[in-house]
């Protein structure tokens, strides 16, 4: 007996939920991809305008909340393939040139907006009724953040799904009115640079993937330290190329965020170890730049005018005597160092 009277009362639990829910209309429409197709594109990052639109409305005779919000999300990273960027390095901001934006009065509209798997952002927070019959229609312009994320991964178009939630925020607490998710896939973008056409491939070998100082003494910064590794970065092109290299950061920290030490107190240099191309006289037109003081910006390490087979580079790592920044430091600093093919 107990546990039919609990069924019923479920029952009717949700019957009343979803007659809520049908009180209110959400749609999401997808727009473009944008392309990114040059080496600034990588870098800087690119938008599509008006790559999402979301309509909403309250059925006719349905009261309209005091108060309420219209939030975003991300259900996933970006994937192509087994390549990933994560959902936080995009954005979403209103574009005021289409949609209903101009009658949402007494209203806090979000610009801007960090997208993430992991929690929602307000786009639209308002005391404007809730449109009755018509729909409000907003548009939206996705940023796909540039940076190292997107320097180190192939050509592809990379997918992604939205999750838009409609709240009734007049008690202090969000209600649920409505919520959709996009057909996957409708969040995207596509790389096509021209710099990851063809056979070709940074690698780093022989254990260069970690370079590590140990400073234990007064003498050891007095001295200085430098750390060479033999056939350390392998490179393969299609055609005449730039090698450029670049750290995560114009800083690194200590393991407690409580110092800061400068890139540039680390030296890089980098020289021939092994050519192999159609003509091997053609290794004399190898260039190697340096030893380079350490950047967030990019900087030439060597460059080839030519189509080769391969090469690869010796690297050295140095940190020169008596570098005063080293004076007051202490536990472990670290920083990630990129190496990036780019065509001539």
């Amino acid at each position: 007996m107990n546990r039919q009277l609990n069924i019923s009362v479920l029952l009717i639990f949700l019957l009343l939920s979803n007659l809520a829910l049908a009180q209110y209309d959400l749609n999401i429409y997808g727009g473009g991809q944008t392309v990114l197709n040059s080496y600034n594109d990588l870098k800087v990052g690119k938008t599509e305008d008006k790559q999402i639109s979301v309509q909403f409305r309250r059925f006719y005779g349905t009261p309209s909340p005091s108060k309420w919000k219209l939030t975003v999300r991300l259900l996933d990273d970006y994937y192509s393939g087994n390549y990933m960027v994560p959902a936080d390095m995009s954005t979403l901001s209103t574009n005021k040139q289409g949609g209903n934006f101009n009658q949402l009065a007494f209203s806090v509209v979000g610009r801007d907006l960090p997208l993430s798997k992991y929690q929602e952002s307000t786009i639209v927070e308002s005391t404007t009724p809730l449109p009755e019959g018509n729909y409000y229609t907003l548009n939206f312009d996705l940023t796909i953040r540039g940076g190292s994320h997107l320097l180190t991964i192939p050509n592809g178009t990379y997918l992604n799904t939205y999750e838009f939630s409609l709240y009734d925020t007049s008690s202090g607490r969000d209600q649920l009115l409505m919520r959709k998710t996009s057909p996957s896939g409708v969040a995207r973008f596509q790389l096509n640079y021209v710099g990851n056409h063809g056979d070709q491939l940074a690698e780093l070998r022989n254990g260069a993937n970690e370079f590590i100082f140990n400073f234990d003494s007064p003498d050891d910064i007095a001295k200085g330290k430098t750390i060479t590794i033999n056939n350390a970065l392998f490179i393969k092109s299609y055609q005449g190329h730039q090698v450029l290299v670049k750290t995560a950061d114009n800083m690194m920290y200590n393991n407690t965020m409580s110092n800061s030490l400068p890139v540039s107190i680390l030296r890089l240099k980098a020289t021939l170890n092994s050519f192999e191309g159609a003509n091997p006289s053609d290794a004399r037109d190898v260039k190697v730049f340096g030893p380079i003081a350490l950047s967030g910006n990019e900087q030439v390490l060597t460059s080839f005018p030519k189509w080769s087979q391969s090469m690869s580079y010796n690297l050295e790592l140095s940190i020169p005597p008596n570098q005063k920044e080293l004076q007051q430091a202490s536990g472990r600093y670290e920083t990630y160092l990129y190496f990036v093919i780019v065509p001539n």
